[in-house]
């Protein structure tokens, strides 16, 4: 009597499991082209991409190039009032005159160095000198070309030999360790531009 029934159960069992391997069969088959479908889309969407024209995908930075900027122009050389505000008020004969033209060297020394004067043409050079010389009065500018050979004179020894000048720094109140604060080839070209041209104002004054 059990036999009778154990023959068709176990049919019945058989048959459940070979639909589920069935089932599962078909389940993996369907999801296998889903999944490699996949990655043509993401290479069709990174072609497309690659594709697109570059002012969509670069910026236009041209315009901010400094590269564009004249450095030649007497705008792009700036601080010429103040560089030189210390070189006025005194002249050779002066009480103070030997600190003061400490104090001017290095404020030329300084402007000459930020200004990169050695890259600079004589004449743009020359247009930021008469930018400031030109709004002077007429005793500044001879004072201006009196007390230059002075200037120039401390601006040399703070090149070629600082250490002579210890006490003078010291007195005039700057800091030695920021000085002479310029290579030769600026102060250079900036003291051969003045020496063509503080003469002919100074013997016009």
């Amino acid at each position: 009597m059990r036999s009778k029934y154990i023959r068709p159960l176990a049919l019945l069992l058989c048959a459940a499991l070979l639909g589920c391997l069935l089932a599962a069969c078909s389940g993996a088959a369907d999801s296998s082209p889903a999944s490699s479908a996949a990655p043509a889309s993401d290479s069709a969407s990174a072609s497309g991409s690659s594709e697109l024209p570059s002012s969509t995908t670069e910026a236009n930075t041209g315009e901010l190039n400094p590269g564009n900027f004249d450095e030649n122009s007497v705008f792009s050389i700036t601080g010429t009032e103040n560089a030189f505000a210390p070189c006025l008020g005194w002249g050779p004969g002066v009480s103070g005159c030997s600190l003061k033209s400490v104090i001017a060297a290095a404020s030329l020394l300084h402007w000459a160095e930020d200004a990169r004067m050695s890259s600079r043409s004589p004449e743009a050079i020359q247009d930021a000198f008469y930018s400031w010389y030109d709004g002077l009065t007429d005793n500044q500018q001879e004072g201006f070309a009196e007390a230059w050979p002075l200037i120039k004179d401390a601006a040399l020894d703070l090149l070629s030999d600082k250490d002579s000048m210890t006490g003078r720094i010291a007195d005039a109140g700057l800091d030695a360790d920021t000085l002479p604060g310029c290579t030769l080839k600026n102060w250079q070209a900036l003291q051969a531009v003045l020496d063509d041209i503080v003469p002919e104002t100074n013997g016009e004054a």
